[in-house]
């Protein structure tokens, strides 16, 4: 491809491509569940630059010693990161972890904040963070962006952004708002399996004849 962009698509044009993806992928790659937000927030904090499959089992470690800001607070912080290792910067997580259950008692008593303000107050949450708990635990519309919808989303030509940031914006003129909430399962778990971000699976993707496939050098 030449890397010029195509003309972004209509709305209608994009749910139509995100309808044939949402069907194949109805489980978020993280695990965690809309009925504990805590996990969701902790989880989500550790899965920056890191693979899921090696955030589940750190979570899983975890949660095997503390489910609570409390309890997590109650593991020192060198413990804390080897529990977390080999998270990626697992001692600044275990940093954060702490400094994050101490605003989370003293300021919220105990509870996760419902609004995306309140969240990126807390140490280690940014937007992404705080975007997917509102979208999983709270069922408020937000578009969570990280590697994998930056890039599917610039590959297709849907928009033209230098960072995640820019993306979520750029995002919300082409997004129907209904499927904002899922956005992120979706396109997360279509650039772990197919839209890799080299060479990717082009014969098995079923928007592939749509996709202008901007920036792609090779394919399989």
């Amino acid at each position: 491809m030449s890397g010029d962009y195509p003309k972004a698509p209509s709305k209608q044009a994009a749910t139509a491509f995100f309808n044939k993806l949402s069907k194949l992928y109805t489980t978020h790659p993280l695990d965690v569940t809309p009925d504990d937000p805590f996990r969701v927030l902790v989880g989500t904090i550790l899965s920056a630059r890191t693979k899921d499959p090696v955030t589940n089992d750190a979570i899983a470690r975890l949660w095997a010693v503390a489910r609570t800001p409390e309890g997590i607070l109650a593991i020192p912080e060198t413990q804390l990161a080897l529990l977390l290792k080999p998270v990626g910067f697992y001692n600044a997580k275990a940093k954060n972890l702490h400094s994050m259950c101490e605003m989370l008692i003293n300021d919220f008593g105990g509870e996760i904040p419902r609004t995306r303000d309140e969240l990126l107050m807390l140490p280690g949450v940014g937007r992404k963070v705080a975007n997917l708990v509102l979208n999983i635990c709270f069922d408020i519309p937000a578009i969570c962006v990280d590697t994998h919808v930056h890039r599917i989303c610039n590959r297709l030509g849907w928009i033209e952004t230098e960072t995640p940031e820019q993306s979520e914006f750029a995002l919300m003129d082409i997004i129907d708002e209904k499927h904002w909430a899922t956005l992120n399962r979706v396109l997360v778990n279509h650039g772990q399996q197919v839209c890799n971000p080299v060479s990717p699976w082009c014969s098995r993707c079923l928007i592939s004849a749509q996709c202008p496939k901007i920036g792609v050098k090779t394919s399989r």
